[in-house]
């Protein structure tokens, strides 16, 4: 007993030291607000906690608007994520004074208020991610002990005030993302400074050479300004600088050999400038560098050397991890010792002209290689399909790779002597040489699904796809190339959703937008010679949920349509001030089309924000319209197109009647869509007459068999029996769904009919199946362990979600099980076989009703039922379990939905579970209850994007037990 006494007291005495040095209280205050200070460092052997100094009160009182008796929520300091330090040793406790003062994030509009010069013990100021406006007040220069001040994300305007290099102890100074002006020649003299964070405001002049007054520096960033002139050369004396940023100016001259003071340099981005070329050749001695960033230089045709540029030495830069040299007008070959940087991760040295063979192996660190329009000879070599971005597009190989499985890796026009049917049709027939039917329009709602306005019809345009890929349209008349991955942002993102926030006539267009981090490319493909009116559509979607909280997005890209730049530096958010908010913005250029092919050209050279308010930056566009400007035809050609016309109506007048009763016969063929890729015979002739040895298996009412089109696209024939009566039916469902794509959707091509057949063609993923991966011979099964798993059930939930939400015809599929669920060989999921499909309002379902809600037998089948049908799919993925099981002993069969509910009742859920390898038990926890949420009577049951959300970890499951579900509109 006297031992632990004896512990004890020294355990209080320990204590009562340190609560003497610091203690955290509620700071009294005379004024309206309840607590100002969060910490209080006092002296406690005192009797009381000193007053805190009025004239503090006053400054945070005003700067919060919280002056009334009755106080707004946002006046609550205590509690919240603000923090305010107050020490009352400074004064020897007369009074307790603001030291540290961090009001981050807070909303808090109006002005810092001008007796703000009255905290002169602070030390800290952080307002970041306000919505505070006006100038930075003259009253700064009193606080003569600041060492930090972060402004940024607000919406200060004017100048930065020239008395601040009065804060002659100031180590920190950030005011990046704002909205100043004016030059920042009298910044200087603060010899303590480290960090200047000046970016994305609008700063202009030269850069001064009083900056080199700043002998401490360690970051400078100024990117995203409006600075003019070259490099100041004084520049060299800045010897411990590890950032340099001066992306997104108008900077020009040549870039300075930073080689003999800027050794500790670990980061340098000239990226969007007009710097000339050539390259200096002198970065070889920043051997510390991990980052360089350097595009678009200008050729000065003066130079006597114009166009002979080589690569510059890199070779002693052991570290760097990111290099980028994009359009900078090299046309040697690329050295070797590129591919042996030990940590190189991303290269991008688009847009030259360099040339030679690419070796058949590099570095393992590479994940990206952009070489886009080079002149780069020989084979493409096989590594090129496992890194994960690479493009290769635009070059002059002689032989590209087939059969890729790669989504990000670009080939398109990648070769110049290719011979197969492939290549053919994705090289040659762009320019329509072999006699295609030739367009005078083309209509693309970019990122969205097919769309009618104004009696003109969108095509359609979903692919996820966008790092580095080329889509082809399914009538070949249009397509895109991508390159780039957002190297700031936390997942990239190729097509974007906001058709809740949009209200004007044209919704359905800048509802949904196609976005890329450096280029994207249209293509219209067959076009009829001419001159063609083009507008582009453009609504910046990725920032309205941030609009109130900063005062300009700055996404800047070029347009450059038939290799013309006809809009420099084009601003979204630019060209609609003035306008009403959300209203779309149109861009309309003239071009002309000799060679039947239209290319429009977005691309980022390095300009506007990249992590502000969004940090997918790059170009975005929300639709495309292409028309034939009639203005420009003269009086023989519109006479010859309209006896064309004439000529063409009484040729098919004609044509229908000889052969009407043709098509009457019983071995009709049927084209659903006249002048598309399938016919009965092309199809027959595919499957080599539906030949038993390729076919795959039975399934929903028809028979699986795969085929191969004459251009050697793999393809997967339904063939199903009907009679004349469901011709229509099958006609008016398949319309509506072929042609939709995402990621985990089996694409339905197309289809067709003939002797009483109906073909549905799907694009060919293979025969494997989440059944067969789950039960089936155990020796041909894949490995299934936990990330594996959920990755199938969140990709079954995203492709669920797009067919009830995010397709423009809202479809049920009413057959989710895991026979219908495709695995392809890196086991991501396919939904397969809408043969089911079903349009809201429609018919019962016909599907397995061993996984169908109950609720079907009795009435219309509505989304909710395929939210019962995952759920049931969840339980089976992660248990591995059958539907249903004979009893023990002969007795009544066990359901597992029957077990998983019971199991639930008891609290025993994660029993249910496999021996799965790499088990997340929190993971496991969420997928259980949400499958138990799903099976739930229909009001109790989430919506699949809810799903999706929950999956995806964007929001918490007990948000969507019973049922508290919001709308779009609610959300920021």
């Amino acid at each position: 007993m006297a031992m632990f006494m004896y512990v004890y007291r020294i355990f209080i005495s320990l204590l009562l030291i340190l609560v003497h040095c610091e203690v955290t209280v509620e700071q009294a205050t005379h004024g309206p607000l309840r607590s100002i200070c969060t910490v209080t460092k006092h002296n406690t052997s005192r009797s009381e906690i000193p007053p805190l100094a009025r004239e503090d009160e006053d400054v945070i009182t005003e700067l919060l608007r919280c002056k009334s008796t009755v106080l707004r929520p946002s006046c609550l300091i205590t509690g919240s994520n603000s923090k305010v330090t107050c020490d009352c040793y400074v004064e020897n406790h007369t009074r307790c004074r603001v030291v540290e003062m961090d009001f981050s994030n807070r909303r808090i509009e109006g002005w810092i208020p001008n007796n703000i010069g009255n905290l002169k013990y602070l030390t800290t100021l952080n307002l970041d991610g306000n919505k505070l406006r006006g100038p930075i007040p003259d009253s700064f220069e009193n606080l003569t002990r600041l060492t930090h001040i972060s402004l940024c994300k607000n919406m200060f305007d004017g100048i930065i005030p020239p008395n601040l290099k009065s804060l002659e102890s100031l180590e920190i100074l950030e005011l990046s993302y704002n909205l100043l002006s004016g030059n920042i020649s009298e910044l200087g003299g603060i010899g303590t400074l480290t960090e200047l964070n000046l970016a994305d405001n609008q700063l202009s002049g030269e850069l001064p050479d009083s900056l080199t007054s700043f002998v401490n520096l360690e970051e400078l960033q100024l990117q995203n300004n409006e600075f003019v002139g070259a490099l100041p050369s004084s520049f060299y004396s800045l010897v411990n600088l590890k950032t340099f940023d001066v992306r997104g100016n108008n900077l020009s001259g040549k870039i300075p050999d930073f080689t003999e003071g800027w050794k500790n340099l670990l980061i340098m981005n000239l990226m969007g400038n007009n710097f000339s070329a050539p390259l200096p050749h002198k970065f070889t001695e920043l051997k510390n560098l991990a980052q360089l960033y350097i595009s678009d230089l200008v050729e000065e045709h003066s130079s006597p050397l114009v166009g002979e540029h080589s690569f510059p030495d890199l070779s002693k830069m052991k570290s760097l991890k990111t290099l980028t040299l994009r359009n900078c007008s090299l046309n040697t070959g690329i050295p070797d010792w590129i591919w042996t940087i030990p940590h190189l991760e991303y290269l991008d040295l688009s847009f030259n002209n360099l040339s030679g063979v690419i070796p058949d192996t590099v570095q393992e660190s590479l994940k990206f290689i952009f070489l886009r329009k080079n002149k780069f000879t020989g084979r493409i070599p096989a590594w090129a399909d496992h890194h994960p971005y690479v493009d290769l597009s635009e070059n002059h190989f002689n032989l590209s790779l087939k059969n890729t499985k790669n989504h990000n890796f670009n080939q398109f026009a990648c070769c110049l002597n290719e011979t197969e049917e492939v290549a053919k049709r994705d090289q040659v027939d762009l320019h329509c040489r072999n006699g295609a039917q030739l367009n005078d329009h083309l209509y693309i709602n970019c990122g969205g699904v097919s769309a009618s306005v104004y009696g003109n019809v969108y095509e359609a345009d979903v692919q996820e796809e966008g790092g580095s890929t080329f889509f082809m349209s399914n009538n070949l008349n249009w397509g895109y190339s991508s390159m780039g991955t957002s190297l700031w942002a936390k997942r990239d993102r190729y097509t974007l959703n906001d058709v809740c926030e949009v209200h004007t006539g044209e919704a359905e267009l800048y509802g949904t937008a196609r976005l890329s981090s450096i280029s994207l490319k249209y293509y219209g493909f067959c076009l009829v010679p001419g001159t063609y009116k083009v507008i582009l559509h453009f609504a910046d979607i990725s920032k309205r949920k941030h609009r109130l909280s900063h005062g300009k997005t700055r996404r800047v890209f070029d347009i450059v349509i038939q290799g013309i730049k006809v809009e420099p530096s084009f601003n979204i958010e630019a060209e609609g001030e003035g306008k009403a908010v959300n209203e779309p913005i149109t861009k309309e250029y003239s071009a002309e089309v000799h060679n039947n092919l239209l290319e429009i050209h977005l691309y980022w050279s390095g300009k506007g924000s990249i992590l502000y308010p969004s940090d997918n930056y790059g170009p975005l566009i929300s639709a495309i319209t292409v028309t034939l400007d009639q203005s420009h035809l003269s009086l023989g050609v519109l006479v010859g197109i309209s006896g064309s016309a004439l000529l063409f109506l009484t040729l098919f007048i004609v044509f229908s009647w000889m052969y009407q009763e043709k098509l009457r016969r019983e071995d009709q063929e049927i084209e659903f869509y006249p002048g598309g890729l399938y016919n009965y015979r092309k199809i027959k002739a595919a499957t080599n007459n539906f030949d038993d040895k390729n076919r795959l298996g039975e399934g929903g009412f028809g028979t699986v068999y795969k085929g191969t089109l004459s251009n050697g696209a793999a393809i997967a024939v339904k063939k199903l029996s009907t009679t004349k009566e469901g011709m229509n039916e099958f006609m008016e469902k398949s319309r509506r769904i072929t042609g939709m794509k995402h990621p985990n959707l089996v694409t339905l091509m197309g289809c067709c009919a003939g002797k009483n057949k109906l073909l549905l063609i799907y694009e060919y993923i293979g025969t494997k199946s989440l059944q067969d991966a789950l039960f089936g011979p155990e020796e041909l099964r894949p490995t299934l362990d936990w990330p594996t798993r959920y990755r199938i059930c969140l990709g079954v939930a995203e492709g669920l979600s797009f067919l009830h939400e995010g397709s423009k015809h809202k479809i049920i599929h009413g057959n989710i099980k895991p026979e219908n669920i495709l695995l392809d060989d890196d086991l991501n999921p396919k939904i397969y076989d809408f043969g089911f499909a079903k349009i809201y309002q429609k018919q019962k379902s016909e599907g397995t009703m061993s996984y169908l809600a109950p609720e079907v037998k009795d009435r219309a089948l509505e989304a909710n039922a395929d939210v019962y049908s995952f759920g049931v799919v969840m339980l089976i993925i992660f248990s591995r379990r059958r539907i249903s099981t004979p009893g023990a002993g002969g007795g009544d069969r066990e359901y597992l939905v029957d077990q998983a509910q019971i199991m639930n009742r008891k609290g025993h859920l994660l029993n249910l579970l496999e021996d799965i390898q790499n088990c997340n038990w929190v993971e496991a926890d969420i997928v259980l209850r949400l499958a138990i949420q799903c099976i739930d009577t229909p009001p109790f049951r989430p919506t699949m994007s809810e799903v999706v959300e929950v999956l995806r970890k964007e929001r918490s499951i007990e948000t969507i037990l019973n049922k508290s579900k919001g709308d779009c509109s609610a959300e920021e």
